[in-house]
């Protein structure tokens, strides 16, 4: 996993706030991966369960890394910075970096839908506003902290998608990335091995909504129970197929042809779960200002990614 810096100088005040003793200030990207690094990278030393990033920092070095950050007491010939913990230092590195980032950030979390309806929003804003998105699924505990480092700062929009496989972790990210704003696509059953049931998972998704407070703006899919009882300490915009709704929705009885508030939408990948993703994005996009029939548009000409 390897991301390139946009905005290298809230990237060096964001490092001289984490590392002040630092003298370096030339880098072109961070990378977890030795294999990824390229001339004048970062290469964070990460221990994870089956492998340890410190045994790869001579590889790194081969490859251009400008500087290792490692946890162990090591002596490599390129530059490094130690720290207790590489991950914390990755969090702290990114939770500063978004103190300097101006533009709004769109928090995207669910059981499903995700990548879709992340992809589906940066087709549509991206037409009419400066967007940047997470790429691939880029959306973990790792993930999310690295892409922050993608967006220049002075976007119209961001858009940050964020997956949890555990408790605790939406929380997490949005105490990193901050987000101005958020939707929840669906609360299903997955990975309850580790959330236990249901419950649980509505709960570690409730956090975008919690974190947002009164300045932020949620939007609601009044279609999942679980998310239409949620706590919305902050504006709420809502969408529907089945009760009145800011934005309300119905489908064809083929569901190929998506009305929104009396627009009709025709779907290039028609199905049920398509025409809610095109739904939540259409409330998004016009909540951001974007004209109703300039989003048609933009939803009519999405495909779907391979896989």
């Amino acid at each position: 996993m390897r991301i390139d810096i946009q905005n290298k100088t809230n990237f060096i005040k964001a490092m001289h706030t984490i590392l002040p003793d630092l003298n370096m200030s030339d880098f072109s990207g961070i990378s977890i991966d030795s294999r990824n690094v390229r001339p004048g990278d970062i290469f964070l030393a990460f221990k994870g369960e089956s492998t340890d990033g410190h045994k790869y920092i001579e590889h790194a070095e081969k490859s251009g890394a400008a500087l290792a950050i490692i946890e162990n007491n090591t002596e490599p010939t390129l530059p490094v910075a130690q720290v207790k913990s590489t991950r914390h230092f990755l969090n702290d590195l990114a939770a500063a970096y978004r103190k300097n980032i101006a533009c709004p950030l769109i928090g995207i979390t669910g059981s499903n839908g995700k990548t879709t309806t992340k992809d589906l929003l940066t087709h549509v804003l991206s037409v009419a506003k400066d967007t940047m998105s997470t790429r691939g699924n880029f959306n973990s505990t790792i993930g999310v902290p690295l892409s922050i480092f993608e967006c220049g700062g002075n976007e119209d929009a961001a858009i940050i998608e964020m997956g949890a496989s555990m408790p605790g972790e939406i929380e997490y990210i949005c105490n990193i990335v901050q987000p101005d704003m958020g939707i929840i696509t669906n609360v299903y059953e997955a990975h309850l091995e580790y959330f236990g049931d249901i419950d649980e998972v509505a709960k570690t998704k409730s956090a975008l909504f919690s974190y947002l407070g009164k300045e932020g703006t949620a939007f609601i899919n009044m279609d999942d129970p679980n998310i239409s009882k949620m706590s919305i300490p902050c504006k709420g915009v809502e969408y529907s197929f089945t009760k009145p709704a800011d934005y309300q929705g119905s489908l064809s009885s083929e569901n190929q042809t998506l009305t929104i508030n009396n627009i009709a939408i025709n779907l290039s990948s028609p199905s049920e779960t398509m025409g809610m993703n095109a739904l939540a994005v259409f409330s998004i996009a016009s909540h951001l200002g974007m004209d109703a029939h300039v989003i048609k548009t933009q939803i009519e000409s999405f495909q779907l990614p391979s896989g």
